[in-house]
């Protein structure tokens, strides 16, 4: 171990990269001193060259080189065991060699400074302590050289300088101290700079480690925050899911409240239709159902509000385009929608359309088609969600169909399809109230067929079934949509017709009576005619009350019985007195 100053230095191959400067200016040096030399002999001494002496300073010049060539070659190595004992042989011959040239020259005294060189180099790259074997062995070699020299060869130096041994000893002696003292000096500052660079070192590398864990925690932090993303992207793929989640539950939720609060077929379906709309964010929507054996489409509801457009539907609803849906149950969905393909669509800029059938128990009821005017604006979820939809409008349809026919049987008659005398009673109280309230005008109608009971005798029951049920066909056709038509018992009837007064029924009635009377009923070989007696009554003309209203009626009847049938009598006044 080295040290600089009390301070340890590690020796390395890297303890010598200032080597190269000094040893190839010393090479330099050495060459111009060697030159100075030859020309201060020709010119002092005007004497020529001697060939030994030159041989000498080649020779020692060759040597010179030859070991600074040795230093810097084991200096550049990666083996610093065998390289540092190489280097230091090499740079002690080097300072024996120069002591030695140095002793040789004619004006040596003056140039012991030259072997300072390779003594700067060991101070530059390991400190003052090592230089000082290098200062010892460069004042020994040099005291010995010259007294060798001017004994051996007194005639190469000056007179004055070979007849002062001891002013020359002491000459070098100090200047050698002067060397140490410089040495010392050069290795303070260079002690200083190693430990600043040391220093440097340190705080480069905990700069280095700062850096590396500074990555490390961005690394993290860029790990954490890929992470964060994923579970961001994963929570917002969730979120969308349990949106649209959420937006089928609500769409099911409404269905599912239209199909247990809604029994009317055609507001059941447009309260779907304009569901499926805000639903689906859709231009139009459009219910058709399947009618007659061919399982035709009719236009149920639709978004389409211009009368053209609903037209050119409604004609080409039926195309074969649309036929996998309804034939085989088959949804189907187009984002790049052509009017030459969908004729439906001409004139209305449709570019993308889903159909999906509506199915209940297995049969095809119809279909719910959506329309948007963006190309490629409908995907699979789309698809999924309707038919979802779909599923739950063909329950309701189904429902409501079941619904009518359990109203139907509930409320009408099974031979005449006309109300029952139950549903007429509970209309003609409703009705009867509200007429009250708002003070207008109703009216009573009531019929028997006449001679009925002798005419079933003499045709059968199954013809006189069949003379009530063409009786009540024929004056369905001739009453109002508010006219409430029942088959009060047997072959009797009533029909109430509110904002009707006293004058209006009966010439309603003699229409209906004088209609009846000409129709001719046919059966196979059977042919017959029946007339009617009918008695009229209104509020508030010739009744007060619902029950007076029933009374008076059911009196005129019998009135126009007892007066030969066939005809037409009206209820008497409230005051007693005949309308």
């Amino acid at each position: 171990m080295n040290t600089v100053d009390n301070k340890p230095l590690k020796e390395s191959t890297g303890s010598f990269r200032y080597e190269e400067i000094p040893t190839r200016a010393g090479w330099c040096i050495a060459a111009v001193l060697t030159a100075e030399d030859i020309a201060a002999r020709l010119i002092t001494r005007q004497e020529p060259v001697q060939l030994t002496l030159a041989a000498v300073y080649l020779i020692l010049l060759a040597g010179f080189v030859f070991t600074g060539y040795i230093k810097l070659k084991h200096a550049d190595t990666g083996r610093a065991d065998a390289a540092s004992c190489r280097i230091r042989t090499a740079r002690a011959l080097e300072v024996v060699i120069l002591t030695i040239f140095v002793s040789l020259l004619y004006h040596g005294p003056f140039f012991y400074f030259i072997v300072l060189l390779p003594v700067t180099s060991v101070i530059l790259s390991m400190g003052f302590r090592k230089a000082v074997p290098l200062i010892v062995l460069g004042w020994l070699s040099q005291t010995l050289a010259q007294h060798a020299v001017s004994l051996l060869a007194a005639n190469l130096i000056p007179k004055w300088i070979n007849n002062n041994q001891l002013v020359l000893f002491m000459s070098v002696t100090v200047q050698y101290l002067l060397f140490a003292l410089y040495s010392y000096i050069i290795g303070r500052i260079h002690g200083e700079y190693v430990r600043s660079q040391e220093e440097n070192r340190m705080l480069i590398d905990r700069l280095g480690d700062k850096y590396v864990q500074l990555e490390q925690a961005k690394k993290e932090i860029q790990s954490q925050y890929d992470k964060l993303s994923r579970v961001n992207e994963q929570l917002e793929e969730a979120n969308n899911r349990l949106s649209a989640s959420i937006a089928e539950f609500y769409t099911l939720q409404q269905i599912s409240q239209a199909i247990s609060s809604i029994f009317e077929m055609n507001e059941l379906l447009k309260f779907v239709n304009d569901v499926i709309i805000g639903v689906m964010g859709v231009s139009h929507s459009t219910i058709a159902l399947c009618h007659g054996p061919n399982n035709l489409l009719k236009v149920q509801v639709s978004s389409i509000s211009d009368k053209k457009e609903l037209a050119v539907v409604t004609d080409y609803i039926n195309t074969d385009v649309l036929r996998p849906a309804v034939k085989d149950g088959n949804s189907m969905i187009d984002n790049d929608v052509s009017a030459e393909r969908y004729p439906f669509t001409r004139g209305r800029n449709i570019r993308s359309l889903i159909c999906v059938p509506l199915i209940a128990k297995g049969s095809v009821l119809g279909i719910v088609l959506i329309e948007h005017s963006m190309p490629n604006a409908f995907n699979s979820d789309n698809v999924r969600l309707l038919e979802i939809i779909s599923q739950q409008v063909g329950i309701a349809i189904e429902n409501a169909r079941l619904y009518q026919q359990m109203h139907d049987l509930a409320t009408l008659d099974g031979l005449t399809g006309t109300y029952n005398r139950l549903y007429f009673q509970d209309h003609l109280e409703a009705e009867f109230r509200k007429a009250q309230e708002e003070n207008y005008g109703i009216s009573l109608l009531m019929f028997d067929i006449d001679h009925f009971k002798q005419f079933n005798d003499t045709y059968g029951h199954l013809f006189g079934d069949m003379v009530l049920k063409n009786i009540a066909a024929y004056i369905m056709k001739k009453l109002r949509k508010e006219d409430i038509f029942a088959r009060y018992g047997g072959e009797e009837f009533v029909i109430l017709m509110p904002h009707t007064s006293l004058n209006q029924v009966m010439e309603k009635a003699e229409d209906i009576r004088s209609g009846v009377e000409s129709l001719v009923i046919t059966d196979r070989d059977v042919s017959a005619s029946v007339t009617i007696s009918v008695g009229v009554s209104s509020y508030p003309e010739t009744a007060d009350s619902q029950a007076a209203l029933l009374k008076s009626a059911d009196d005129a009847l019998y009135e126009a019985k007892r007066l030969g049938r066939n005809r037409v009598c009206v209820a008497y006044e409230k005051s007693g007195r005949k309308a």
